[in-house]
């Protein structure tokens, strides 16, 4: 799954740029190149009202998808074989149409299509999404690329071409040192990375190889091209789904001050952020081009009502003055931090920090946060300075680092309270018998450690404590699982039982904070 592709983003994007984009829960969703639906199945999972198809060329990977789908029992959700080329106005209209990963990896004809279908398929208030590799960061990439295509340019099976070309980059890697040359600088960096997303990627590392560096077609396009080419479509570039990457306040002062006065329009400067972050990869929203547009990010606490806020960040502080004015800091899980001495600012990233990773809505966000500052209910319009002041922050962290603060426009259907007999998503549940690597509710990718892993998939809601202490204790004795404590392995029946129970309670807590519990 992709997060950034979800239409919870794209129509969190659209509403912050003006538009008023179709409620997402009963919204039809088109994704063009959908493989086995590893993108589109989580999304029918949570959103069980909206209207879901996907589309691919594999025959194989559609009828895998299809399986899936009917053995979760989902009827909200449906896979086609069939070339893009071949779609027609007559599939209908949709409000969200994703396309993760086809436009620079197909020839120019079904690029052309992709973006026809997001202007005739297209609702009047919808949002598109199309992803594709970028100049000038692929210049160098493609070097690369030349290289393994030539020295695999023998072999036709996919796995020893994946093989042989692992082999050349880590012979390019041992043998030209990065303290002798830039060149070698940039090796050991491009395979370094290359290394964490094939680990990242596991087990269908192989198939991630010969999608980019291996791939027929891999056309990367700079940014003012693609716009240019969604123009003549009839579409206009809304934003980048993740909006940190383009926010020229993100650079230094003078930077961005350079930044606003050489670009004489949004594309422009996007184009010239691209140049400064050597950009490899885009994740672009369209919408059409008849509609109006608002892309200011005024701290309006009436337009913060429509979303939902959440954030991962805690504070540094061990002992965070809340009710002061001592400035506290608040740090992402990728380090970002945001810095304030407004006190219901304070007390709301507490807030969220303590109910990570619901969503909050930001009018009940601002009233508990007021409550715990002013230690009394205080009416909305008393509170409505602070409301600016935190949505301000808000809209600051947000523009700064996803990881700081999420806006959202829904609430995914998961649960922080792990009730009596636990309910897990059925994909979830469904994908751990497969291996430790599940999608959660937030459309996220999740590792599972061994516990969890043989626990996610009992919690359909049949069962209670005793009983999952009672199946995972069937596995121990059949010797699937062992039970230790210190590194000490237990074999007496009632302290395995009892340690068992122990490891259940503290698995489903993390699984509820995995956005993996439903009830």
């Amino acid at each position: 799954c992709y997060t950034q592709s979800h239409p919870d983003r794209l129509a969190t994007l659209a509403t912050l740029m003006g538009m008023r984009p179709p409620a997402i829960e009963r919204g039809r969703i088109l994704e063009l190149g959908c493989a086995s639906g590893g993108n589109l199945i989580p999304m029918a999972i949570s959103l069980p009202s909206a209207a879901l198809v996907g589309i691919d060329y594999s025959a194989t990977q559609i009828a895998e998808g299809q399986s899936i789908i009917e053995a979760l029992g989902l009827t909200n959700v449906a896979l086609k074989h069939q070339n893009i080329l071949e779609v027609g106005p007559e599939l209908g209209h949709f409000d969200y149409i994703i396309a993760h990963g086809v436009y620079s990896w197909t020839p120019p004809a079904v690029r052309d299509q992709l973006l026809a279908i997001c202007r005739q398929n297209l609702s009047a208030n919808g949002v598109a999404y199309v992803s594709y590799n970028t100049y000038p960061g692929w210049h160098l990439l493609g070097m690369v690329r030349e290289m393994l295509l030539y020295y695999t340019r023998a072999e036709t099976d996919p796995h020893q071409r994946a093989a042989k070309a692992r082999e050349l980059l880590a012979f390019l890697a041992e043998s030209v040192t990065a303290e002798n040359s830039a060149y070698g600088t940039f090796l050991e960096a491009y395979t370094t990375l290359l290394q964490k997303q094939l680990a990242h990627a596991q087990p269908r590392d192989d198939s991630l190889l010969l999608h980019d560096e291996l791939e027929t077609y891999n056309d990367p396009v700079y940014f003012h091209q693609f716009a240019e080419h969604a123009a003549r479509h009839g579409l206009q570039y809304l934003s980048e789904a993740e909006l940190p990457a383009v926010m020229p306040t993100n650079f230094r002062p003078a930077v961005s001050q350079r930044l606003l006065s050489i670009s004489k329009n949004l594309i422009e400067l996007e184009q010239h952020i691209d140049f400064l972050r050597n950009t490899t990869f885009r994740k672009t929203l369209l919408c059409h081009q008849e509609v109006a547009l608002n892309r200011t990010l005024k701290a309006d606490p009436e337009r913060m009502a429509a979303f939902f806020v959440a954030s991962r960040a805690a504070p540094v502080s061990h002992t965070p003055d809340v009710l002061g004015t001592t400035v506290e800091q608040f740090r992402g899980p990728d380090g970002a931090i945001l810095s304030t001495d407004h006190p219901v600012s304070k007390a709301a990233l507490l807030y969220l920090n303590e109910h990570s990773p619901q969503a909050i809505p930001f009018a009940e966000l601002v009233a508990q946060a007021g409550r715990r500052v002013y230690q009394e209910e205080r009416p909305p319009a008393a509170l409505l300075p602070d409301a600016q002041v935190l949505a301000a922050n808000v809209l600051k962290a947000y523009s700064y680092s996803l990881n700081l603060v999420e806006l959202h426009v829904y609430r995914p259907p998961f649960v922080l309270e792990v009730s009596e007999r636990p309910v897990a998503s059925s994909l979830a549940r469904w994908q751990a018998r497969q291996s430790g690597r599940v999608v959660n509710l937030r459309h996220e990718r999740v590792h599972l450690d061994e516990v969890s892993r043989y626990l996610l998939p009992l919690l359909d809601g049949r069962r209670d404590r005793q009983a999952l202490v009672e199946r995972l204790d069937e596995l121990r004795i059949g010797g699937v699982i062992g039970v230790q404590r210190e590194g000490r392995a237990i074999v007496g029946n009632n302290e395995a039982r009892r340690v068992l129970g122990q490891e259940i309670e503290l698995n489903l807590n993390w699984l509820a904070r995995a956005a993996l519990l439903m009830a």
